[in-house]
């Protein structure tokens, strides 16, 4: 995987880094997700469609708010199997982890599309 340059987004003025984009078919613009636990170096993102497929997860009920119905325990969540939205860091290359995401974090990662 190549580095990201990620330090350009800007959540107050809802800035998208340009190389925020889904490995697997190219989306620009919307809500990614990575991998849990994984180096920002090492990580792919997906948008939500790819990441459905790649964790063989029901996808077609994801709000637009990026949280799905669990198929097996029927509570929302925002996570798709092993992957959890991506939100970079502001001024830095990295994601922040799950549990870590500042308000400002969360609510650009939801206003962000979901498709």
């Amino acid at each position: 995987m190549p580095k990201r340059s990620l330090a350009s987004v800007n959540y107050a003025q809802n800035v998208i880094p340009p190389d925020y984009k889904c490995d697997g078919c190219g989306a620009t613009e919307v809500k990614l997700w990575r991998e849990y636990q994984t180096f920002a170096d090492h990580t792919k993102l997906l948008c939500v469609d790819c990441a459905g497929k790649d964790q063989k997860k029901d996808t077609s009920n994801v709000d637009d708010k990026g949280f799905r119905t669990d198929q097996r325990f029927g509570y929302k969540t925002d996570q798709i199997g092993w992957y959890m939205p991506a939100v970079p860091i502001e001024g830095d290359d990295t994601y922040w982890g799950y549990a870590s995401v500042p308000q400002e974090g969360i609510a650009w990662w939801r206003n962000l599309p979901t498709r």
